[in-house]
């Protein structure tokens, strides 16, 4: 039986924000922990991952953080996968 503690989890989220804020808000998604931006495009979107350690269950708590930014218009989670 697995522990709780053992599992990884990444998740994928798909930001959408202001154009004129893109770049700002990339910056700022990245300072959180565990968030990295893989794709930051000019018209407002980024695609963005979220690593919870084992242990951590922190998924829905960043997801709040990350659609509390500054310049954010939506958050929205797309794939979810733990091991």
């Amino acid at each position: 039986m697995t522990q709780l503690t053992n599992i990884c989890a990444i998740s994928g989220v798909l930001v959408r924000a202001l154009p004129e804020n893109t770049t700002d808000v990339a910056r700022q998604l990245e300072s959180l922990p565990g968030v990295e931006v893989h794709v930051c495009d000019p018209a407002g979107k980024l695609v963005v991952t979220v690593e919870e350690l084992p242990g951590e269950k922190l998924m829905v708590d960043r997801l709040t953080e990350i659609n509390s930014v500054a310049g954010v218009l939506a958050a929205a989670l797309i794939y979810a996968h733990q091991e």
